[in-house]
């Protein structure tokens, strides 16, 4: 789940799947945009089979918030 998500973030950063931690900062470090987000809300509900809530993705920073957004869907 991790890797499919880093490779997500990577596609829509340009930034090199070995260089995503789950510390990196989508913002500061991926240098991805607040528009970035709702692309990856719908290529992360596509890879994974799940539902994004809208409110969600405006509280994530780090690639772990996202990966925890993931796994409480899938546990949902």
């Amino acid at each position: 789940m991790e890797e499919q998500l880093k490779e997500i973030l990577s596609e829509a950063s340009g930034v090199p799947v070995e260089d995503i931690t789950l510390d990196s900062r989508l913002i500061a470090d991926l240098g991805l945009t607040s528009f970035d987000f709702a692309d990856i809300a719908v290529r992360t509900e596509e890879e994974f089979g799940i539902l994004v809530p809208d409110e969600a993705m405006t509280h994530i920073q780090t690639v772990r918030d996202v990966l925890c957004i993931v796994q409480e869907a899938n546990l949902g």
